[in-house]
């Protein structure tokens, strides 16, 4: 009876260790900012701007391949638009190409799984001044 139990053991010891996290999909090689993100707060010289329900569903995807879908709105009326452009991401420095002569750039405040914070600092070729930055904080859609 104790050999059977002892089998008994070395078998449920045997499964669960088969059972490894090998089976995760995720890529870790591929950087925390990839996938989709959704605007939840918008900060303009030091204040919470109310966002409305339409500003609420605006969305930047960024891809592997270094480029960005932007999913936004004018808010009058609800009017949604896609746009498709280049990003760079250094450090703490994202820059973002609207076209060929536009040219914004983000300190990213908060980069995690889950939280990103980016302030505009620099818009086409003109360094903004600190009373002048947004704050665009998103969470990323699941």
């Amino acid at each position: 009876m104790k050999k059977l139990n002892l089998l008994f053991g070395i078998l449920i010891a045997l499964t669960v260790m088969s059972c490894s996290s090998d089976d995760d999909d995720s890529n870790s090689n591929e950087p925390i900012i990839i996938g989709e993100w959704v605007l939840v707060n918008q900060i303009y010289n030091g204040q919470n701007e109310i966002l409305s329900p339409c500003e609420l569903q605006e969305t930047l995807t960024f891809n592997s391949n270094e480029t960005l879908v932007s999913y936004y709105t004018d808010n009058d009326p609800c009017e949604f638009f896609t746009e498709n452009q280049q990003y760079s991401l250094n450090g703490v420095e994202l820059t973002i190409l609207f076209g060929q002569n536009s040219d914004f750039r983000y300190n990213v405040l908060t980069l995690s799984s889950t939280v990103l914070s980016i302030e505009n600092f620099y818009r086409n070729g003109e360094t903004l001044e600190d009373n002048n930055r947004t704050t665009y904080q998103y969470e990323k859609v699941e």
